[in-house]
């Protein structure tokens, strides 16, 4: 039902609505509604986080840093710095050889004293001929001590007219430090064939001779031995002055051949007294079988 009074105008002004300046009616009907604020108690700001700096930890990895490159500053000065370089090279038991050829052999010279291979010269100078034996040692903190053996002649190993110098054992020397004057010469009768084959001295010949020297079995027995006498296929003959030729063979049963040979020189020296025939070989390999010739 309409409103009979909508239309009903009083006399006198017309009253106006308000209106903002440049909204319409529709618009300030249409505009969103206002909004609406609470006031609360603000809440206080938290202070800001404390940032942790691990100084300790820090100091340490700088601290390991300076070691560290102290450390590799220091071994790379001894290295290549000439403090703990070889300076000096002693030799000591060096007779025939030179100590200036061993310092050169060893290629010991300016080395550096942490790295040297002391093996490798040591394998170096046993090269040289008169070397036997040699030991390198450090001695710091520049210098090195080489201690040589070299090889010591015993006596000779004679093979149809060619003189051999050996050593106690039978080894042939290049070079070594001379053998005693009264040094023995083992004649070695060898065989075309033998020589061909190059055998060289007999070790056990030259050992059972270097024994009957030393006990003085000849001298003992009132001879005195003129030539030591080697064949392959014999052994050992000496041919003593004055006396019977002892053929003891090789270096086996030696205390028997000893005792048995001196037994029957006190026989013959017993047969002679009464003017039997004179033996001149006593061969003494047979063990109890003692042959006289």
């Amino acid at each position: 039902m309409r409103n009979p009074f909508g239309n009903l105008r009083l006399p006198g002004r017309r009253q106006r609505r308000y209106n903002p300046r440049g909204v319409s009616g529709r618009a300030m009907s249409s505009r969103a509604p206002q909004r609406q604020y609470t006031l609360a108690r603000a809440e206080r700001p938290k202070p800001p986080r404390e940032v942790h700096v691990p100084w300790r930890r820090i100091g340490f990895a700088f601290g390991g840093l300076v070691a560290a490159s102290s450390v590799i500053y220091g071994a790379a000065w001894l290295l290549t710095g000439d403090s703990l370089r070889v300076m000096n090279i002693d030799v000591s038991g060096a007779q025939v050889v030179g100590a200036r050829q061993v310092a050169a052999v060893s290629q010991l010279g300016g080395e550096s004293m942490l790295t040297l291979d002391t093996t490798k010269a040591e394998q170096e100078i046993a090269l040289l001929p008169a070397v036997k034996s040699v030991t390198v040692e450090r001695a710091w903190p520049n210098s090195v001590h080489v201690t040589i053996e070299e090889h010591q002649a015993w006596g000779y190993w004679q093979t149809a007219g060619r003189v051999q110098v050996i050593d106690a054992d039978g080894n042939v020397l290049r070079a070594s430090r001379p053998a005693p004057e009264d040094a023995p010469t083992i004649i070695d009768l060898a065989s075309p064939r033998d020589l061909e084959d190059g055998k060289g001295a007999d070790p056990d010949t030259v050992h059972l001779v270097a024994r009957l020297i030393e006990d003085r079995v000849f001298q003992e027995a009132g001879l005195t031995p003129t030539a030591w006498v080697f064949q392959r296929d014999r052994g050992l003959t000496v041919i003593a002055q004055d006396g019977p030729d002892a053929v003891f063979g090789d270096s086996s049963n030696y205390e028997f051949k000893v005792e048995a040979f001196e037994q029957v020189l006190r026989q013959l020296s017993e047969r002679e007294a009464t003017g039997s025939p004179q033996v001149a070989e006593v061969d003494l390999r047979f063990g109890r079988n003692v042959v006289l010739r």
